[in-house]
Parts: C-alpha cells; structure tokens; sequence
C-alpha cells in the first residue's frame, strides 16, 4: 500500500496528481484515468468546502493495486460529508439552468465500480475501488 498526506490545499492536488500516477503506473490507462478522476474531485471538494471557518487540515490517500482492482482511501479531518447522500444532478435540463455542484460527486460515482463512506474518529473516510473489466 501507498499512503500520502497532504495539507487539505488547493495546492496539494499536484502533489496527489504526481503520487497516483507513481502508484498507479503500470495499471491500465481506462482504470488510471477514472481513479484520477475521482481523487481529483474527491480532494477538490475536501479543499473547498471540508474546512469552512477554519484552518485547513489534513487529507491522506491510501492506494493499493492488484492485478484487477485499484483500490483508495481518502481520509480527511474536514466536517463531516458523506458525499454518497448528494442528489444526483438534473442531467435533462441546460447547464445553464442547472444549480451548481453535484457534478463532482457523480463523477465518482459514474467511474469507480464501488464507492463507500464512513465517518470514523471524527474523520471522513471515503473508499472507492476500480476493477479491471471482464474479458470476454
């Protein structure tokens, strides 16, 4: 397993851009690009709306890959939000009508095959898994 802690930072997102395609080099580029995806957006919401009136803390991401399956933990001491219990967005109206947010959110939905939420020792903790497809 592969763990980075970064400061909850708009910043950081580099620095857990470049420690997901260290880890995840060698993994097939469909799965990469959906576990990317979903971390971005993951810790992008932590970073903007996790530490409101308050000193940014901390995000950790854990990462282990196996032959078929990505999995990753992000744990971070923000308020508490299970990002599983947003409404999806209304897909079926224009954009431009359309209230902002949610969009991230079902993002990680859309690309990871499974997504969880726990609220432990005052922290969130979000695990998504991405398995490698089936051949048939």
């Amino acid at each position: 397993m592969a763990e980075l802690t970064v400061r909850a930072e708009l910043g950081a997102l580099t620095a857990i851009a470049d420690f997901l395609a260290g880890t995840l080099a060698g993994s097939a580029d469909d799965m990469v690009f959906s576990v990317q995806l979903a971390v971005d957006e993951a810790c992008s919401n932590t970073i903007l709306y996790g530490y409101p009136n308050r000193e940014a803390g901390a995000i950790t991401i854990a990462c282990t890959v196996d032959d078929d399956v990505i999995r990753v933990t992000i744990t971070d001491d923000g308020v508490a939000f299970d990002p599983l219990t947003a409404p999806p967005p209304l897909l079926d109206i224009p954009a431009e009508e359309r209230p902002i947010g949610g969009l991230g959110i079902h993002f990680i939905r859309t690309v990871m095959d499974s997504v969880a939420y726990a609220r432990r020792d005052d922290r969130n903790v979000l695990s998504m898994e991405k398995r490698r497809p089936a051949s048939g």
